[in-house]
């Protein structure tokens, strides 16, 4: 109440006239603020006013695009000045009575406190560019026209997250250097530094009034000693040649508060590739360590430990959790490229980055510690991070806070930062302290590994005590590698984290590990990633990631050489479920949404890539739940199966979108009735019987089911359904084909269409069962009994399951059938084998998967029928299965073959695995060969 009392009567009379809820507020925000009472006291109308428009209860009143406080055209620089001040009090007070009265949430204060800073500049910017082209003119580019500057806010501004009493961290950029159109022309670097002066001096210069924004311009090139404006094109070469790690940091929060059209192209080209990296970029922890470092020194010189923003646990500590993996991982997943925290923090919680409670952990307490940082300066408009040390100051912030007493909030303040100290050791300090070299024993073993002078065999000798097998020929890789071009090329910081990595690498070697094969396969990688060692970085920060990465090259050839092909796949050594959980279809799909997410949606190139990403993570990790044993054989072609089918369904909706952007959406029927068209995908073969193997095809066939008098694309200039079909299957089947930066997905054969290479690319669906019904060779229908449809319209595909039964049932010419099918499987024996001399082709020779696959396709087309169900599946073993709980084949019979035909198919994954052809050797497999060709000669007659 004496704070009440104080207040002028014009402040006393409005606030007996305000509502219930202000009235009851404004004790609390008057003990709470000696900068609230001040400005009431100062400005005796500005509580009616703020009452009679309703701001201060409701939210903030967007600026109008002149300063709300009005001034005339022509008002003299200090009576503008004024004004902006004048401004800057009442917006502090809403934002001040907001906060404290618990109408506004954290966020919001934020949000509030840099949206009236964004305002304040670009006003305080048209009357800069006002005065100063008035006295130089303006500049002008090469094609005339006279581009703005560009300012870009950072840090706390840039994020939109700006405290109550911050300065604003600026830089100033230019689009391109020239003169101004004046009788006396300056040039244009001339004419910006001008400018930004003068838009500083709005700003910042103190008056009566006192000053809006200090402004800090260090970030800047070259900082106090570079220019105040910069242009572009010096900019760009100032980050190639001059750009440190710390600016990078600086630079995630940029935002460009005027001129931003122009800034969009100065990111796109210049900044985005400076901050975030194509690849996984660990290289940061090290770079962060090191500022930490800086900080912790300066915070013990200062004496700063009761610092909320720069002391243990405080806010510096979240922003650098948060921008470490922006720069991390912000050049693959572009949602974390925005520069607010509360924003970029929830992206992080998943298996590879930060566990979710991890992350709500610090949330909760970045708001909380947001939160007494304002009201810190809210006591007195002061730019400080300190708690009060006087016991008054104590007394406004507990009641603030809501807290009983002083040690009441000391207690929650200290379980808060020390959460934050807790998140920010285990992650940015614990990897560096648990070091390779300290890994264990045998590693320390291992100092002479990089020293040039040291012999193969000292390096032998070390390699024995540290317990590793055949250290002769270990040391000799070693050797070897160590004097690689590769090795020296490699930059002072490369070398220097190789250095750190390889003892710890081969510390994980175990005694009974064939040394040298293993060795052999992490050196490999190790190679091929040298010209990236921020991978190095990545392997020497993550414990847990190397452990799995020697594991894997424990594995064999296949997972070592898709590492070393393709490094990007080192992330998924990141999640600890690599050994442990085989992906389901669930996470595969919810993977490639996240990495179709973290795109650009409008750029075909990038799409294409991050599925071919998302197909060699995928299939990586398949290979390895399918080597380690934690995924059986059908899984196993189940998993590839569904990567297939949902990269087949991605690449048709991406195809849809991109066509029906250019065409229209193709419709038929008369006007009355016109509807949209219906597009599907059938698999056949491996996809539509679901047995892919790692290095199969896509054997597939496109359906639409347009018909109808009037056949073409809704568009001002229609295209006929046909041409549009055309174009549809070819943009499909060139997602699904082209090479990108990370490969390419799929071979696709699309001979299996009606009329084989001749026949349309996509087949009207009536067309399609016309051809079946009549025209269609035996072949042909064995082929549909591994049909199925994949992706597309479900109405579509459900109507082609449908009539796949009904053709199989009813159109397969049974006389003859048998002859058909021994004919077909002679010539494939003849023609296709691959096996040489004492060898097996596990496919096509007598007694192979070729010969179990006829014989379930020629029973279950015998009996489709009578006995339907036999047909219902499009894989070979249900297929036989159906066909032995239907007694038409004896179970004895069906065990031999679905045995011999799983041994079969996981050799050949296994020798897919390794690179090689789906053979064995001649003296393999006996039994089982001998076992089919027994029931093949029974079936279809010996000679063969």
């Amino acid at each position: 109440m004496d704070q009440i009392e104080s207040l002028p009567e014009q402040t006393r009379a409005a606030l007996a006239q305000a509502t219930p809820d202000i009235q009851q507020s404004a004790g609390h925000v008057l003990a709470c603020s000696v900068f609230a009472a001040e400005c009431l006291r100062r400005n005796p109308d500005v509580l009616a006013s703020m009452l009679a428009s309703g701001e201060l209860r409701g939210a903030r009143l967007p600026m109008s695009g002149s300063l709300p406080v009005q001034t005339p055209a022509d008002a003299a620089e200090a009576q503008f000045m004024a004004a902006l001040r004048c401004w800057r009090q009442r917006e502090m007070l809403r934002i001040t009575w907001r906060d404290l009265a618990g109408w506004a949430t954290v966020e919001q204060t934020l949000e509030d406190l840099s949206a009236f800073a964004d305002d304040a500049v670009q006003c305080a910017m048209q009357r800069a560019w006002a005065d100063t082209t008035a006295r130089y003119g303006s500049p002008r580019a090469a094609d005339g026209s006279s581009p703005p500057m560009v300012v870009v806010g950072m840090g706390k501004l840039g994020g939109r997250e700006l405290n109550f009493s911050s300065d604003i961290d600026l830089v100033f950029l230019f689009p391109e250097y020239g003169e101004t159109d004046h009788s006396a022309p300056v040039s244009n670097d001339e004419f910006y530094l001008r400018l930004g002066q003068s838009l500083i001096r709005l700003l910042s210069a103190p008056t009566v009034d006192g000053i809006v924004f200090r402004v800090d311009m260090r970030l800047r090139p070259f900082g106090d000693s570079g220019p105040l404006a910069c242009g572009f094109s010096a900019f760009e070469d100032y980050l190639l040649q001059h750009g440190r790690d710390w600016e990078r940091y600086a630079w995630v929060k940029a935002r460009a508060l005027t001129g931003a059209d122009s800034y969009a192209e100065l990111f796109a080209s210049a900044l985005r590739p400076f901050v975030f990296r194509r690849y996984l970029d660990f290289g940061v922890f090290e770079s962060l360590r090191e500022m930490k470092q800086l900080i912790e020194k300066q915070v013990a010189r200062r004496e700063l430990s009761d610092n909320v923003k720069l002391g243990p646990g405080g806010i510096r500590e979240i922003e650098f959790i948060v921008q470490a993996y922006q720069l991390i991982r912000g050049g693959q997943d572009r949602r974390l490229q925005a520069p607010r925290l509360l924003e970029v923090l929830p992206l992080l919680a998943g298996g590879r980055l930060l566990p979710v409670a991890t992350v709500n952990e610090l949330g909760a307490a970045y708001r909380y510690l947001r939160s007494i940082e304002n009201r810190i300066q809210m006591i007195a408009d002061q730019q400080t991070h300190m708690l009060p040390a006087d016991e008054a100051n104590k007394a406004r912030l507990t009641r603030a806070m809501g807290k009983a007493s002083w040690g009441e909030l000391l207690a929650e303040l200290d379980v808060v930062r020390a959460t934050v100290r807790r998140h920010f050791e285990s992650l940015v300090f614990a990897v560096a302290d648990e070091g390779p070299q300290a890994t264990t024993t045998a590693a320390a073993e291992l100092g002479p590994l990089w020293d040039s002078d040291v012999s193969v065999e000292a390096l032998g000798e070390s390699l024995r005590r540290a317990g590793v097998s055949d250290a002769t020929e270990a040391a000799r890789l070693l050797a070897e590698f160590r004097g690689s071009s590769v090795v020296r090329r490699l930059d002072e910081a490369g070398n220097r984290r190789l250095q750190a990595l390889l003892p710890g690498l081969i510390a994980e070697i175990r005694p009974e590990d064939d040394a040298p094969a293993v060795l052999r396969r992490l050196l490999r990688v190790l190679e091929a990633i040298g010209s990236r060692s921020s991978y190095f970085a990545l392997l020497n920060e993550n414990l847990a990631a190397r452990r799995r990465f020697v594991e894997v090259c424990r594995g064999g050839e296949f997972l070592a050489a898709q590492i070393a092909a393709h490094p990007l796949l080192l992330d998924e050594l990141i999640d600890e479920r690599l050994f442990s959980e085989p992906p389901s279809r669930v996470e595969l799909a919810a993977d490639l949404r996240d990495r179709l997410a973290r795109i650009d949606g409008d750029d075909p190139e990038r799409h294409v890539e991050v599925l071919c990403q998302f197909k060699r993570a995928a299939v990586f990790r398949v290979a390895v739940a399918d080597l380690s044993g934690s995924l059986p054989l059908m899984r196993v072609s189940d998993r590839l199966t569904d990567i297939a089918e949902l990269l087949v369904e991605e690449a048709m909706s991406a195809g849809w979108r991109q066509i029906t952007g250019q065409f229209g959406v193709p419709m038929c029927g008369p006007d009355a009735e016109r509807r949209a068209v219906r597009v599907c995908a059938v698999g056949y073969g491996k996809l539509g019987g679901m047995e892919l193997g790692y290095a199969s095809d896509l054997d597939l066939v496109f359906l639409h089911d347009s018909g109808g008098e009037r056949q073409e694309t809704h568009a001002a200039a229609p295209l006929d359904n046909q041409v549009f079909f055309i174009r549809l299957a070819q943009r499909i089947v060139h997602i699904l084909t082209v090479h990108s930066a990370a490969g390419r997905l799929y071979e696709v054969d699309q001979r299996l269409r009606p009329s084989g290479k001749g026949g349309m690319l996509i087949t009207g669906i009536g067309a399609f069962a016309e051809y079946q019904r009549k025209e269609a060779w035996t072949w042909e229908h064995q082929a549909l009994l591994h049909a199925r449809a994949v992706a597309g319209s479900p109405a579509l595909r459900a109507e082609f399951e449908l009539l796949r039964m009904e053709i199989v049932m009813h159109h397969v010419r049974r006389d003859g059938l048998r002859e058909e099918v021994r004919k077909m499987r002679e010539r494939m024996r003849r023609e296709l084998s691959k096996a040489k001399a004492g060898q097996f082709d596990l496919k096509q020779d007598p007694g192979g998967i070729a010969d179990i696959e006829f014989l379930a396709q020629y029973w279950t087309l015998l009996h489709a029928a009578t006995h339907p169900p036999v047909a219902m599946f499009s894989d070979t073993i249900r297929q036989l299965e159906s066909l032995a709980s239907a007694d038409l084949v004896p179970q004895s019979t069906v065990d031999v073959l679905t045995n011999a035909y799983r041994e079969y198919r996981a050799r050949g994954h296994h020798r897919s695995l390794q690179d090689s052809a789906a053979v064995a050797q001649a003296d393999e497999f006996v039994e089982q060969r001998r076992a089919v060709c027994a029931i093949w000669d029974e079936c279809f007659g010996g000679g063969v």
